[in-house]
């Protein structure tokens, strides 16, 4: 989606997309691929010139799991009164902040109190919409996590484990998932890159909310939402971070033992972990948003794997679950909900170091904290390399 030419200059731009920031209070308004306009504290649309396209935008607009009573409807700003279209049903209109938590988090830091006010707005607009992968026999979709002044990552794991190749007969693809993030409201360039990442590549699935670590589950759960409507028929998904090595050829010779039919969630587990109460900790969670309990197992939010089946199970699951900050331990919370069972693997490594032996790689499934420079010399490794292996150092692809 782009802007359209303004008349005679940039000030004067007619607005065709709305992005939608969500904990940031604002909103930022494109015209070609140049920010024309941003304003903090009100989540609303700002119409430099009024024009014939409200019903366009209206497709944008939040919709909210929160009853319109309980939402503070003094909320409405004057940049919102001019738009006088009326709103489809059944939204109430634009995701308000929900002011009820204002007291309770006045102690926090905002990024709490940003989470909490704006939880409940789950709807963002796709600024950039990967080719779907229905029809097309994917076996295995790539779904990686990445921010979008990560272009040196995304071009290393397209040239290295990211190849979209035929890996003993099955079909594997690749998608990068990304939000708006502070440097693209700074400079246009940042998008304008992309931009043309995503022509060039067509791997660039973008959402008009803003990145923040607390706004990673709603990354996953529009994830879920886009998966169960546009890649269907893909049988199983491997979901990790762009600092991650994965080694695609296990990957696949251990899911092919598997129906995707079936529940399957795989990774490095966690379990009886506790929330941190430590506030200088950036995994810091208030006894209010989850009590003295466990979470519920987890695998590592580093790389895991998920059958087609439970994705569409984790979205239903995730309809009636609030959002939670940390987004592993909400996957796990979803996981619960739906009565998929986590399985740990050993093949998994989501923490610690690895030293650079070829034949350890060589036995992994999926290594996390990997630099590009890293990955490039695992690839070349595993590619010059062809000694045999000791027993000792091969990880089984069994779990």
């Amino acid at each position: 989606m782009r802007g359209v030419t303004g008349e005679g200059n940039l000030s004067a731009a007619v607005m065709t997309v709305a992005v939608l920031t969500r904990g940031m209070k604002g909103i930022l308004v494109f015209s070609v691929v140049v920010i024309v306009g941003f304003t903090l504290y009100n989540p609303v649309i700002i119409m430099k010139k009024k024009v014939e396209i409200l019903s366009y935008l209206d497709k944008f607009m939040w919709r909210s799991k929160v009853p319109p009573a309980a939402i503070n409807s003094s909320n409405v700003t004057q940049a919102e009164a001019h738009i006088d279209q009326p709103r489809a049903e059944p939204t109430p209109g634009p995701c308000h902040p929900n002011l009820a938590y204002n007291s309770l988090t006045s102690k926090l830091k905002p990024i709490y109190k940003d989470f909490m006010m704006y939880r409940h707005c789950r709807e963002f607009p796709l600024l950039c919409r990967a080719a779907s992968c229905d029809g097309e026999h994917t076996f295995l979709l790539l779904a990686i996590k990445s921010l979008a002044e990560h272009a040196d990552r995304r071009a290393s794991i397209r040239s290295t484990w990211g190849q979209e190749r035929v890996v003993g007969g099955a079909v594997v693809r690749r998608v990068f998932l990304l939000g708006l993030t502070e440097s693209q409201i700074r400079s246009q360039a940042v998008q304008a890159l992309v931009d043309h990442e995503s022509k060039q590549y067509n791997d660039i699935i973008q959402w008009g909310f803003r990145e923040s670590f607390f706004n990673v589950t709603l990354k996953e759960t529009l994830f879920w939402k886009w998966f169960s409507q546009d890649c269907r028929s893909v049988k199983f998904v491997f979901k990790g971070d762009d600092d991650v090595f994965v080694n695609v050829d296990n990957v696949v010779e251990y899911l092919k033992e598997y129906n995707p039919s079936h529940d399957l969630y795989v990774g490095d587990v966690f379990q009886n972990w506790y929330p941190t109460r430590a506030e200088h900790s950036k995994y810091f969670i208030p006894l209010f948003l989850y009590g003295k309990k466990p979470y519920p197992p987890y695998a590592g939010g580093g790389g895991y794997l998920l059958s087609g089946t439970s994705i569409f199970k984790l979205h239903k699951a995730a309809e009636d679950e609030e959002l939670f900050p940390i987004d592993d331990a909400f996957v796990g919370i979803c996981a619960q909900r739906a009565k998929i069972e986590v399985i740990a693997h050993r093949g998994f490594r989501t923490y610690g170091n690895i030293p650079y032996d070829p034949c350890i790689y060589r036995g992994l499934m999926v290594v996390h904290r990997v630099t590009p420079n890293e990955l490039w010399l695992i690839w070349s490794l595993l590619k010059i390399n062809r000694k045999p292996c000791s027993q000792f150092t091969r990880v089984s692809v069994k779990p």
